[in-house]
């Protein structure tokens, strides 16, 4: 009997110590751009399937939903991040520089006002198109730069970039419009498929992903578009399912169908 109670009390001190085993198999995803919309999202939906979570935002100031969801939820980690800041991504990287990153997913973005972006090319905005492509293409390879040994401890690492069918020859609306936000995708895009060479060699699945048109703007429904849940829910099983001959490709929310570029 005393042996069969030292066994539990054992037990018990491991449990509340952290350190059962149940715990070294959680999987873990950083995501970028959490504090609204379609990253606050993601966090919410990958912290029910019980993924720890590293949610990272470019402001504490403006992520009230994101901590106080994360105050009642123990598997999501609140991090500061502008991803065009050097001192930033070096923190991070020095503080998880041990850590396994099952999923890097990058979606954090600039993106253009609403009425600006039916601009034509005499309207563009230049210093916004600058930002566009520092935050978008730039910002989204120094993370990448920052973290791809983290995803590369994984054993099924996977680097989910959210792009826009703005940025495809093939599948972008027909109109002049969204000048500097495509160009960045696009440049983006291209960052992506040339990344892909590299992964292939390390087992990594690198992929860009359209949301398809969400509103996330409210009060404005856009004709045609669905809401942000909706779009996540889809995307989180295209992201499941990734397999490595997909590596390399821009795909869309709705069934992981390959897009053009």
């Amino acid at each position: 009997m005393k042996k069969i109670i030292s066994l539990v009390f054992i037990s018990l001190i491991i449990s509340s110590s952290g350190l059962h085993s149940s715990e070294e198999d959680v999987s873990t995803i950083l995501i970028t751009g959490s504090n609204r919309n379609i990253g606050l999202e993601f966090v919410k939906q990958f912290s029910q399937k019980g993924w720890r979570v590293i949610a990272t935002t470019r402001s504490l100031d403006s992520a009230d939903d994101l901590i106080e969801f994360s105050n009642k939820n123990r598997n999501v980690i609140v991090e500061q991040l502008d991803i065009t800041n050097d001192a930033h991504l070096q923190n991070l990287k020095k503080k998880y520089q041990d850590d396994v990153v099952d999923i890097l997913l990058n979606n954090a973005a600039y993106t253009p006002r609403y009425f600006s972006s039916f601009r034509g090319i005499e309207g563009v905005d230049i210093e916004a198109t600058r930002k566009s492509f520092e935050v978008n293409s730039i910002g989204t390879m120094r993370v990448i730069q920052t973290f791809i040994e983290n995803v590369e401890r994984s054993k099924s690492g996977k680097i989910v970039n959210l792009s826009t069918k703005a940025a495809s020859f093939d599948e972008r609306p027909e109109i002049p419009m969204m000048y500097s936000y495509a160009m960045s995708k696009a440049a983006l895009n291209s960052m992506i498929k040339t990344l892909s060479f590299e992964t292939a060699e390390s087992n990594i699945i690198v992929v860009a992903l359209s949301p398809g048109i969400v509103n996330t703007t409210m009060g404005m429904g856009l004709m045609g578009a669905i809401d942000i849940d909706e779009s996540v829910t889809k995307m989180m099983l295209v992201i499941e399912n990734l397999s490595m001959d997909q590596n390399g490709l821009f795909l869309d929310y709705e069934d992981g169908r390959v897009i053009e570029w």
